[in-house]
């Protein structure tokens, strides 16, 4: 006999050699332990998996001469004959060059006879999705009440175009994809047997190239086999046309930080080396979801398939950038895969797609625009700030003139409403202490004095003296319950009133505060030099729900122009504070 590809030559032989699909080999073992084998089993999941080499092995177990067994020999002449395909009583149906009325109709009758040696006989058909509607109705029936020596085993790799009338009829067993680091293991068996030698960063990209098929990666290594008896990771690189992790860090990170000159050289060194554009921008694709998935999960290693020595430059990546930006970088690369996909000339595309998408790092969120535009009108050089409950007007001066040597507040006061001098008065002024020197040394002792004990004189603005100093050594001399309530309230002075102004939910410390008007007006007025009488304001807040608020935006004939203009969306709505309602 001819060479045989490796992917038949290591097709299992018994339960024990299916890796991956633990809980449907548990089903099957136990079913024939307890004799409690079903008339149909429906086998679905991608391509291969061993739905299969599972079904031919279900028989081998049923017509083993040790059985019905979980274990089956693979010595007696029954197991030898089905594993060669030449057993009568075990046929495999092609669905979809069989799938007419008739072909079916055939089957019907075949199912009358009783097996030839064997206990069972077995049907199995693949690929069923691919059976036409009048096949499936002809073969319900006999699907639902088959002799008692026939068991039909259905495979497929698309269940959802099964008939729920035939899904109702059989045992549904989903196989799943098989974890890398499963074909891994099974890969450098197999190429230590074949006398392959391929270093482990070979076997990753193996195993990580035939996307959970075992099948696909032994005809991989088949391949690379052929091409070197030392296989290496260039070499699979080369034969393969997968990108270098290295590459795809390099390109993410340019990406991430808007360095368009080094993504436009990547791009340049990709297609000089005959590279895939197409196939670089899934793997591009599925990087940035690793690193999505990375930023979200404490163990990345647990949930996505990536090396040990991956796992450092994916953290690496995730200090430069944020779960927003990742998420707003692979929706664009998203929708670009597939103009890339169309496109005439697939480099000019993604240099397009990567250049629009690096320009997400320049932008500033339009929630943060709207709540600092009034600083940056008022004050164009001034950084702005976030704002800050409870910060009077008094405070936000202070803090924008840092500079200014310090005054006392009650001080400020006095000088803010004390008359301009004329030059004519500050001349007779200046004449009038040169002649009575003697009086100098009473003003500096009434200035020290002002200094020692605060006061305010009769033409001092209460109004002006309510600056954010007084207002927390204030709050210092309150006990805690109290001063947490009067720091989420906005506060200002107006015509001897301290006026208190509660917005939205913390409207309900009202009435607290209230109660302890006359240590309020005790303390503030001690701290002011005046009199102050207590006034508490209830702002009640509008509650507009964001999605009748989006609707009202989308319905905006302006918002659909630029949206249009600009392929864009909007991806969050928030309503402007107007604090003066």
């Amino acid at each position: 006999m001819g060479y045989l590809v490796l992917a038949r030559k290591w097709r299992p032989k018994g339960f024990d050699d299916l890796i991956g699909q633990e809980s449907i080999l548990r089903v099957l073992k136990n079913s024939l332990e307890q004799g409690k084998v079903a008339h149909a089993y429906l086998f679905s999941g991608p391509r291969g998996v061993g739905k299969t080499s599972t079904a031919r092995i279900l028989a081998k177990a049923l017509n083993c001469q040790n059985g019905p067994t979980p274990s089956p020999c693979g010595e007696c002449s029954f197991c030898r004959s089905i594993a060669d395909g030449s057993s009568v009583d075990v046929m495999e149906i092609d669905g979809a060059s069989n799938n007419s009325v008739n072909d079916i109709r055939d089957l019907r009758e075949r199912v009358k006879y009783v097996p030839s040696g064997g206990r069972y006989k077995v049907y199995i058909i693949d690929e069923t999705h691919m059976l036409s509607d009048a096949a499936f109705n002809a073969l319900l029936k006999t699907l639902e009440e088959p002799p008692s020596h026939v068991v039909f085993v259905l495979a497929t790799t698309a269940p959802r175009k099964i008939p729920a009338t035939v899904l109702s009829r059989c045992q549904h067993l989903p196989f799943k994809r098989i974890p890398g680091h499963m074909i891994k293991g099974r890969l450098k068996s197999i190429a230590d047997n074949e006398g392959i030698h391929i270093t482990d960063k070979a076997l990753d990209m193996v195993a990580r190239a035939a996307d959970g098929s075992l099948r696909d990666s032994l005809t991989i290594l088949d391949q690379i086999s052929s091409f070197s008896s030392d296989v290496t990771e260039a070499e699979v690189q080369d034969l393969l046309g997968i990108t270098d992790f290295g590459v795809l860090s390099q390109l993410s990170i340019a990406l991430i930080e808007g360095n368009r000159e080094k993504m436009i050289g990547i791009i340049e060194d990709l297609s000089d080396r005959g590279t895939d554009i197409r196939t670089f921008v899934r793997e591009l694709i599925q990087f940035f979801r690793n690193l999505l998935v990375s930023s979200v999960v404490k163990d990345p290693g647990k949930v996505l398939d990536i090396g040990a020595d991956e796992i450092a430059p994916i953290r690496d990546i995730l200090q430069r950038t944020s779960e927003g930006q990742l998420t707003l970088i692979l929706s664009e690369l998203l929708a670009a895969e597939i103009d890339i996909k169309n496109a005439s000339s697939p480099r000019l595309a993604f240099e397009i797609s990567l250049l629009k998408t690096s320009f997400l790092k320049d932008m500033m969120p339009l929630k943060e625009i709207i709540e600092n535009l009034e600083t940056y009108i008022s004050h164009p050089t001034v950084k702005a700030e976030p704002p800050v409950k409870g910060r009077s007007s008094a405070r936000s001066a202070a803090e924008s003139s840092s500079n200014t040597p310090a005054v006392s507040p009650v001080r400020e006061a006095v000088e803010e409403t004390t008359p301009a001098v004329s030059p004519e008065q500050q001349a007779v002024e200046e004449t009038t202490s040169a002649v009575s020197p003697e009086q100098e040394p009473v003003e500096e002792m009434d200035t020290a004095s002002e200094s020692v004990a605060p006061h305010i004189t009769d033409h001092a603005s209460p109004e002006a003296a309510l600056t954010q100093e007084i207002w927390e050594r204030a709050l210092k001399r309150m006990e805690p319950p109290l001063s947490s309530k009067l720091t989420e309230a906005d506060y200002r002075v107006s015509d001897g009133k301290l006026i208190l102004t509660l917005r939205g939910g913390y409207s309900l410390f009202s009435d607290s505060i209230k109660k302890n008007a006359d240590t309020i007006e005790k303390i503030f007025g001690e701290e002011l030099g005046t009199n102050v009488r207590l006034e508490v304001e209830s702002v009640k807040k509008k509650t507009v729900r964001k999605k009748d608020l989006k609707a009202e935006v989308m319905a905006d004939p302006s918002i659909k122009e630029v949206l249009d203009l600009f392929d864009g969306r909007i991806v969050d709505v928030t309503p402007i504070n107007d604090n003066t309602k």
